[in-house]
C-alpha cells in the first residue's frame, strides 16, 4: 500500500486534481506524486500538458532532496522549461502526522497559446489605442426627425437654455446659422421640421438663413 493510500488521500487528491483541470481547461495539468516509488511516483495525472502519465517518475531527484522537511515551503508560482515552451508552477508538499513529506501535488499551466491570443489582439486593437489627431462627432441619428432633434437639443445644451420656448430671436438665428453650417438644410425636409420644433412657419426658416447670410455678405 502506498503511502497516499495508506492516509486515504489518493481517491480525494484525484478528484480534486480532476475538479481543477475541469475549472482552469485543457492548458493546465494536475500530477499528484507518491514517494513510496520514486520511479513511478506519478500515481494521479488530470490533464495533459506535459505529456506524463500514471506511473511516471518524479521530475528529477532535486524534486526530492534531503532538504525536504516538514520547514520547506510549498513551491509556488514558478517556471519550467520544456524545451521551448515555459509553463506556470505550482507545488505543494503532502505530509503525514510525523511531518514528513510522503508526496506533492504539482499544477502545471500552460499559458503560451493565450499569450499568443494576447499578442495577436493587442496587433489587432493597436489602431483603437492610438490617439487619432481628428476626431469626427456623429450624432448617429436613426432619420431625419431625430437628427434635427439632437442638433437643436445639442445647441440648447451648450447655450445652457433649458427649453425651447426660452430661446430668443438671437437665440433661433444662432440656431439656424449652426444647422445651416453643418449642411443639414441640404436634406429635404429639413427646415420644416426645424420650423416645427421651434413653433414657426418654414417662411421663418427661410428668412432666418436669408438674414445669416446677408450678414455673411457684410462682413
Amino acid at each position: 500500500m502506498t503511502h497516499l493510500e495508506r492516509l486515504g488521500l489518493l481517491d480525494i487528491l484525484k478528484h480534486l486534481a480532476e475538479g481543477i483541470v475541469a475549472v482552469v481547461g485543457p492548458h493546465c495539468e494536475v500530477v499528484v506524486h507518491d514517494f513510496s516509488d520514486l520511479e513511478h511516483s506519478a500515481v494521479v495525472v488530470a490533464g495533459n500538458v506535459s505529456g506524463r502519465e500514471p506511473g511516471a517518475p518524479v521530475p528529477d531527484l532535486d524534486f526530492i532532496s534531503t532538504k525536504l522537511d516538514r520547514d520547506t515551503p510549498d513551491q509556488l508560482n514558478y517556471r519550467i522549461k520544456i524545451d521551448s515552451r515555459e509553463l506556470q508552477s505550482s507545488t505543494i508538499w503532502l505530509r503525514d502526522s510525523d511531518g514528513s513529506s510522503v508526496g506533492a501535488v504539482c499544477i502545471n499551466v500552460d499559458y503560451a497559446g493565450l499569450l499568443q491570443a494576447r499578442t495577436l489582439l493587442e496587433h489587432l486593437t493597436a489602431p483603437a489605442r492610438e490617439v487619432p489627431s481628428l476626431v469626427v462627432r456623429d450624432t448617429l441619428a436613426k432619420n431625419l426627425d431625430e437628427l434635427i432633434e439632437l442638433s437643436v437639443s445639442s445647441f440648447l445644451r451648450q447655450n445652457e437654455i433649458p427649453r425651447i420656448e426660452m430661446m430668443s430671436q438671437e437665440d433661433k438665428l444662432r440656431l439656424v446659422a449652426v444647422i445651416e453650417e453643418h449642411g443639414l438644410f441640404q436634406l429635404r425636409g429639413a427646415a420644416q421640421r426645424l420650423a416645427d420644433i421651434l413653433n414657426v412657419s418654414r417662411a421663418s426658416i427661410y428668412n432666418y438663413r436669408a438674414s445669416i447670410r446677408r450678414e455673411a455678405d457684410c462682413d
